[in-house]
């Protein structure tokens, strides 16, 4: 398998952004750099963090998503319906674009937005760290990248779209990717990251959170598998400050940038008590997720 003519053209070299061009069995840089292939022929263009900690994150990211990639669309997934919010806010972005032709899926997992986005924009690109995650992409989308959001191998103003789906709560620093995610925006772009957990919400709930976590299945089974899964979901014990992101994408250059806070798409019981609470007592604590949607 080798990257589309498309693909191909947008990619560039992680360390220094120059182009690369095929070599036999190897991506080249202009100065020489050589990058190869996953075994199933996905262009491996990993930059690692310089930072020793990021690089561990990074690595756990890796280590516990092939470990889990055959379980987990039936472990974490939703069913269809479930993603109706996905489907409406993309369909939303890309009609608000008007021109959209070029959309990344950074960090894509096992597909979630790739589907979802196909439909919407002529080209995609989905980039992941985990082999084993890109894998169960390809039987229904060629256009994927191993690479780190935090070093994406594309040239600036690449794409009119970008989202990042579950993503910001695995990165030690996700004002990194936002960052990057600027970098590769065409100016009028649009970014979309969604189904990340709020800080508010885990500071006030923590304890149900807590008995939440206790009486699901644990994934790890090792001390070893613990300390992986731990680095690997870095902000699931504290969520994200919602704020605090929405101030990194206006310093990353963003000229609009907003949160929603939203319930789970499929409340529990708990969850509806919270919702009827919240019309009497309106508060961001209530609300356990938020996505970000920001344009260039």
């Amino acid at each position: 398998m080798t990257p589309s003519p498309w693909l191909l053209g947008k990619l560039r070299c992680p360390h220094g952004g120059g182009a690369l061009r095929i070599d036999g069995d190897a991506l080249v840089a202009a100065d020489g750099r050589r990058y190869g292939f996953t075994g199933e022929g996905v262009p491996d263009l990993v930059a690692p963090a310089d930072d020793p900690e990021s690089r561990r994150v990074e690595e756990a990211n890796e280590c516990f998503h092939d470990a889990h990639a055959d379980v987990y669309d039936r472990e974490t997934v939703r069913a269809d319906d479930g993603y109706a919010g996905v489907s409406s806010t993309l369909a939303r972005l890309v009609a608000e674009h008007g021109r959209a032709r070029e959309f990344l899926d950074a960090g894509c997992g096992s597909g979630v937005v790739l589907r979802r986005v196909k439909p919407l924009v002529p080209q995609v690109a989905g980039v992941d760290i985990s082999r084993a995650m890109l894998a169960r992409c390809l039987p229904f989308h060629g256009d994927l990248v191993r690479a780190t959001v935090t070093r994406l191998p594309f040239g600036a103003d690449a794409f009119d779209g970008v989202s990042g789906y579950s993503l910001l709560h695995h990165l030690r620093h996700p004002a990194e990717a936002l960052r990057e995610f600027h970098r590769v925006l065409r100016p009028g772009g649009f970014l979309y990251t969604d189904n990340d957990s709020s800080s508010a919400f885990h500071e006030r709930f923590g304890w149900w959170l807590t008995i939440r976590r206790a009486a699901k299945q644990k994934r790890a089974r090792t001390a070893q598998d613990e300390e992986t899964e731990r680095l690997a979901e870095f902000h699931h014990g504290t969520g994200l400050d919602a704020d605090a992101l929405l101030g990194d994408l206006l310093a990353a250059g963003f000229s609009r940038a907003e949160v929603v806070r939203r319930h789970p798409p499929r409340p529990d019981e708990f969850t509806k008590l919270l919702m009827a609470l919240e019309a009497h007592e309106p508060s961001p604590s209530l609300r356990y997720y938020f996505q970000l949607i920001a344009r260039k």
